[in-house]
């Protein structure tokens, strides 16, 4: 399995934001709370090294990260950014006021906000929004 993700393109050749076809995960199969950064990062890197991933690459580990909220909380950072990666841009631009935290959520947020800003596809959606957003107030 490639640990990267595959930016799918349109016709066009831009970058595709969101797939027609996602599928959830079931609300009734996740706990209730947030689990820990700790948790996070130990279950990345298993899946990582399960997968014959790099465990010393922080991208490697970010992408089997579990997204902890959201309509796509359950998802791997992976599947989400090679899914809704317009998503993923507006979390990020969503998130450019806000201060890290020691809390769960804080430390999820933050760690996809990193691994969306670790591809230049990211970057690039990230800027796009910024700059609709600004032509649009």
């Amino acid at each position: 399995m490639n640990l990267r993700p595959k930016f799918a393109r349109l016709p066009s050749g831009d970058l595709r934001m969101i797939r027609r076809e996602v599928p959830m995960v079931s609300t009734g199969s996740l706990p209730a709370l947030f689990q820990s950064p700790d948790v996070v990062e130990d279950q990345a890197v298993a899946v990582v090294r399960r997968l014959g991933g790099n465990v010393t690459s922080r991208q490697h580990i970010l992408g089997q990260y579990t997204i902890q909220f959201a309509k796509y909380r359950g998802q791997t950072f992976h599947w989400v950014v090679e899914n809704a990666l317009g998503f993923c841009a507006y979390i990020v631009y969503d998130m450019r006021k806000e201060a890290r935290v020691d809390t769960p959520l804080s430390a999820n947020k933050f760690a996809l906000k990193e691994c969306v800003n670790s591809f230049p596809q990211g970057s690039f959606y990230k800027e796009m929004i910024n700059y609709l957003l600004y032509i649009h107030v």
